[in-house]
């Protein structure tokens, strides 16, 4: 550690678990409201076969476009945000994507279920709460965050 900086590992730490832990709460109020079952942690749950494919074509463009936004962004000076920052909403923007097209399979295949509304609920949740959590500095944690 150099002198005059403080350690942001244990605030990184913190935020991150306050923030899963937030999500967590939200994701099961809503899927007992909504009454999904739960699935298993890190399972795909894809509704059918097409749905496999476009969510491995999907996440396949994502990679791709991460990595070419972190070579063409790192180190740009003419950015007018941090290129940090620009590669993490180019993920983003995917992430929303992906989401958008599990909700689009579950409405259509799932019939009768509310998973393509806990799905949608789940990817706003989660939107505001990255949002407040850049715009507020981390909550406070990293007031020079943007």
């Amino acid at each position: 550690m150099y002198p005059g900086q403080e350690p942001i590992f244990g605030k990184l730490i913190m935020l991150i678990v306050v923030l899963s832990l937030i999500i967590f709460i939200f994701n099961t109020i809503m899927r007992k409201i909504l009454n999904v079952k739960r699935t298993k942690f890190f399972s795909h749950g894809h509704v059918n076969n097409l749905h496999k494919k476009g969510d491995w074509i999907i996440g396949t463009l994502a990679f791709i476009a991460t990595v070419v936004a972190a070579f063409a962004f790192f180190g740009n000076p003419h950015l007018p945000i941090n290129d940090s920052l620009a590669v993490f909403m180019v993920t983003v923007v995917f992430l929303v994507l992906q989401e958008v097209f599990r909700a689009v399979m579950e409405w259509k295949y799932k019939k009768g279920q509310n998973d393509y509304l806990y799905t949608i609920w789940q990817l706003t949740f989660m939107l505001f709460v990255i949002y407040f959590a850049f715009q507020s500095g981390g909550f406070g944690l990293f007031p020079d965050l943007l």
